[in-house]
Order: C-alpha cells, then sequence, then structure tokens
C-alpha cells in the first residue's frame, strides 16, 4: 500500500462537512417521524434546516445534495471565507430552532403516546441483528467508530455519544436529537481550528489528480491528471484486502475490496446500516396496530438506495 495520509486540514474539513451532513440526516429521519405521527410544524422547522445546510454546501462546492466535494485523495477545492460565515451563522441560529422542535415534540403527548413502548429492540437483539449507529445506541450499544476507532480529526475533539436503553421509537429520535447537539460542538470546535496547509496529497502525483488550474495552464498537471485517469496507468494495485468503515448518519458504513493486481477490483462489497436495519422490521412491527407501523419504518430512517443490492 502507498501509505499516504491525507492533510491535517483536509481532515478537519472533511469532519465538518461529515457532521453537517449528519445534522442534515436526523433532522430527515426525526422530522419525518413527525410528519408521519401527525406533527407537520415540526417536519417544517427540520426541513427549513436543511436548506440551510444545503445553501452552505452549494456555496461549498457547487451542489446541494449529491456532491462530490471530497474524494480520494482529498477535497476537489478548499473552504472559503464566505462558507465558514454561513456555517458561523448556523451554528449560532440552528441551536434555537433545536431547541423550539424540542418544545414541539419532546413532551408532546400524541407523540410520546405514539412512539414510546413501540418497537422496542434489546440490546441483545440489536447485537444479534448487527444493528449500529443512533438504532443501536437506542438500545444500550455503545459503540461508535468515532470514539472507538477514530478517524480524520474525530480523535481531536471532545464530544459525547448519545445512549439511551428503553430501544423503542421515541428513544431512537431522543438519541438523534442530541447527536445532532453533540455535532454542533464537533463542527465549532473544528471550524476555529482549521490547520493551515494544502487540502489533499498532491506531494505524491501517483494518488490525488491534480488541481484544474493545473490542468489547464501546465503541462505538467495535464500529464498528471491523464496518467491517473487511464485504467492501464496510475498507481499499481496491490494483491491485498482491506476493510474500512466510518460512522454514517445511520451506523456503519464499511466497504470491503480485494485486489489481485489488475486495475479492477477482485472483489468489492458495501456494508450500507439500512440493510440490517431493514432486516429488523417485521421483528420489531410484531404484535403492534398498522398505525404503529409508520412510526416504526421512520425511527429506523431507511434509505431505499442502500436496499437495492
Amino acid at each position: 500500500m502507498l501509505g499516504i495520509e491525507l492533510t491535517p486540514r483536509c481532515t478537519y474539513i472533511r469532519t465538518i462537512v461529515a457532521e453537517l451532513a449528519r445534522i442534515s440526516d436526523h433532522l430527515l429521519c426525526n422530522g419525518a417521524v413527525g410528519l408521519d405521527t401527525g406533527a407537520f410544524t415540526f417536519f417544517l422547522y427540520g426541513f427549513q434546516q436543511r436548506e440551510v445546510i444545503y445553501d452552505i454546501f452549494e456555496t461549498l462546492c457547487g451542489a446541494r445534495f449529491t456532491n462530490s466535494y471530497t474524494r480520494v485523495g482529498g477535497l476537489s477545492q478548499d473552504i472559503t471565507p464566505l462558507v465558514i460565515e454561513k456555517i458561523r451563522t448556523f451554528l449560532k441560529t440552528f441551536p434555537k430552532t433545536l431547541d423550539d422542535m424540542e418544545r414541539l415534540l419532546t413532551r408532546n403527548r400524541i407523540f410520546v403516546d405514539r412512539t414510546k413502548g413501540v418497537g422496542v429492540l434489546t440490546k441483545a437483539e440489536a447485537t444479534a441483528y448487527g444493528a449500529t449507529g443512533p438504532v443501536a445506541r437506542a438500545s444500550g450499544v455503545t459503540r461508535d467508530l468515532r470514539k472507538d476507532e477514530p478517524y480524520l480529526a474525530y480523535r481531536d475533539f471532545d464530544f459525547s455519544v448519545p445512549c439511551a436503553t428503553t430501544g423503542d421509537c421515541y428513544a431512537r429520535y431522543l438519541v438523534r436529537m442530541d447527536e445532532m447537539r453533540e455535532s454542533l460542538s464537533i463542527v465549532a470546535q473544528a471550524l476555529e481550528n482549521i490547520p493551515a496547509g494544502p487540502i489533499d496529497v498532491g506531494i505524491d502525483q501517483r494518488v490525488a489528480r491534480p488541481d484544474k488550474r493545473q490542468v489547464y495552464s501546465t503541462i505538467e498537471g495535464t500529464i498528471s491528471h491523464f496518467e491517473l485517469s487511464m485504467s492501464n496507468r496510475g498507481f499499481e494495485v496491490p494483491n491485498e484486502e482491506s476493510y474500512a468503515a466510518i460512522e454514517a448518519p445511520n451506523g456503519e458504513l464499511g466497504f470491503y475490496i480485494a485486489g489481485d493486481g489488475n486495475d479492477t477490483a477482485y472483489r468489492a462489497r458495501c456494508r450500507p446500516p439500512s440493510v440490517l436495519h431493514f432486516s429488523l422490521f417485521p421483528h420489531l412491527i410484531r404484535g403492534h396496530t398498522l398505525s404503529d407501523v409508520v412510526a416504526v419504518l421512520g425511527s429506523l430512517n431507511i434509505i431505499a438506495a442502500e436496499l437495492d443490492r
């Protein structure tokens, strides 16, 4: 293996983007749960804040949702002062909205009655089924890759891992609400301590594509881009296997790759959390009424694209 690490500046910016995306995902999940149980105002509060995050991403890289800002070898471009300003504004304004959302729903009698004691997943069941992320932590499984197997810049920050023990829909809602506050803390710590330096491993052109300005204005940049893009060129693929995972908003998102020396993987496998969590669904709805189904499914936050494999 090449053994090249990302620069500190790159890891900090990636961590900021990852935690903003986590907040966005939790707003979607809890907002949809609120909508499915009749709390339309709560849903609007959540999605309005998602628009703010989308605006940050658009300012950062030009795309709102399906962006390719983080990539192999680093980032597509550096963070700008305007993006930093918008993130700082979000850090100041979002906590008040989060407080309002909690006042709307956390002690709402209708919501509590529809989620407490519904879709209970025990700690033993969560472990046996391979649940991860907020679904597992709501059942008492304390595993979080950001703490247990730190990557990017997470070991530099002080944050807690919210957990619960009841394992029902209400607990999964509470864990996600608390995780958003912890994500705000991580973003605030990272934003004010972004190191200087390059945003990719451009010092080694075997790994990272050169900046577009280099490609368009220098022959060295054009050649480097060409070498990395051609299937029969670039760096040599080792005859080894590797598995790496991150703590995605829904749980452990892992990738297994086995190489045989060719320019394509001998075997590649993605481990998305939703595939495993969806297998919990028939078990969790057993014994409940039809109206409980939407609350259980919403609390699992199933991403349909992860099921198509």
